[in-house]
């Protein structure tokens, strides 16, 4: 396995190093810019109940009509979309539709996220596993796009290993989010915003209270007193005066609602504004916190697990892992055995 495994990292190296970088200029001074960041999502569940047919006739066909709709209604309205296997089934079954889709993508009006393939399970697969969703997921939105994802999201996993943070700093992303632990975090949640560190002391930036993904504020954000509280209470306690909020729809598919959109839209830059509402991509908040403010942030080492959706959840499955385990050492094999005909010239 360490051969099959050192061949990933390997290529995730070799490629660009986009998402390390960063924008030249953060967006914002977190060090005194009150900022919330609004990402606008739509949940696509496909590990749940949903068999192909109706994901590709129905929920990947509603995501891309609803939010050509936004953008056509809304000039200042942005999407997030994660799961680079997604895209591929709009360029397969809607190729029309995806060449409009890339000139919103060009635009910087719709943003591929979380880096991934799709949004799996983090429990059972192993470190490989994960490494290959950020190297074929990012490899994919590179190729098509001229784009790559900064972070990784799973707002509906069971339950998160301690290992995490380290795979995903290695693979050079900055970022990490889920809302999935105000469902019964064995651990309670750290944080709002902070540092979530591997075993090795490599870490990233965790948003682990962004709201469901399934709702949104009713009225002004910008003057909202919960949230306005929570980016002075982040500022007052670490000098960074931010948080992290999700908004949209769940778990088919589609695009955040109508009257949401107006409304978050309306929220940005009004002249009585307690903070700034940033309707942005879902990595920009990780990018916008300098190395500076990042020694500030609270952090966290350790299992997040559920208490009733992670480790019962999976052991009553036992034949999922039995087969997870097949498929990776099928990978590893097939890998090796293909490496090798092509040293030996037998293909190209």
């Amino acid at each position: 396995m360490k051969c099959f495994l050192g061949i990933a990292v390997a290529s995730l190296l070799s490629a660009p190093a986009l998402a390390q970088q960063g924008p030249s200029q953060p967006m914002f001074d977190l060090s005194k810019d009150k900022t919330l960041y609004a990402i606008g999502y739509a949940h696509l569940d496909t590990q749940w109940r949903w068999d192909y047919s109706t994901t590709i006739d129905r929920f990947i066909l509603d995501t891309l009509d609803q939010n050509f709709e936004r953008f056509e209604k809304y000039p200042d309205y942005v999407f997030n979309f994660t799961g680079s296997v997604r895209y591929e089934m709009m360029k397969e079954y809607y190729p029309q539709r995806y060449e409009r889709l890339k000139h919103y993508i060009a635009d910087g009006r719709w943003f591929v996220s979380g880096s991934s393939v799709d949004e799996g399970d983090a429990n059972v697969p192993a470190p490989e596993s994960i490494i290959r969703q950020v190297l074929y997921g990012n490899n994919f939105f590179r190729r098509e796009f001229g784009k790559e994802s900064a972070d990784y999201m799973l707002p509906d996993c069971f339950g998160f290993p301690a290992s995490m943070p380290s795979i995903w700093a290695h693979c050079g992303l900055l970022g990490f989010s889920t809302q999935k632990l105000t469902w019964g975090s064995a651990v309670g949640i750290p944080f709002e915003v902070g540092l979530w560190v591997g075993p090795d002391d490599k870490s990233i930036i965790a948003a682990l209270d962004p709201g469901p993904y399934s709702t949104a504020i009713q009225g002004r954000l910008d003057t909202n007193p919960e949230w306005v509280g929570r980016v002075n209470a982040n500022g007052k306690r670490f000098g960074i005066w931010a948080d992290y909020h999700y908004y949209g729809v769940g778990d088919q598919g589609g695009a955040p609602r109508d009257p949401d959109v107006a409304n978050y839209i309306d929220s940005v830059d009004n002249p009585d504004s307690q903070m700034h509402v940033a309707l942005v991509a879902s990595d920009q908040m990780y990018k916008d916190i300098t190395p500076a403010l990042r020694t500030n942030l609270p952090s966290y080492k350790g299992d997040l697990l559920l208490t009733e959706h992670s480790a019962g959840t999976l052991s009553s499955q036992a034949y999922m892992k039995r087969w997870n385990r097949k498929s990776e050492c099928l990978a590893d094999a097939a890998e090796r055995a293909s490496t090798m005909a092509w040293h030996l010239g037998a293909i190209d």
